[in-house]
């Protein structure tokens, strides 16, 4: 299972000036479950 942390983290930098080029993506934070 993922921890809350993990999910604050993506979301945290997607708020960030770093993200800043980011758009219209999709992030599946699974922790590479839907791979396989």
């Amino acid at each position: 299972m993922g921890e809350p942390r993990e999910v604050a983290e993506l979301a945290a930098f997607l708020l960030s000036d770093r993200a800043a080029f980011i758009t219209g993506s999709v992030h599946v934070i699974d922790g590479g479950y839907s791979a396989r």
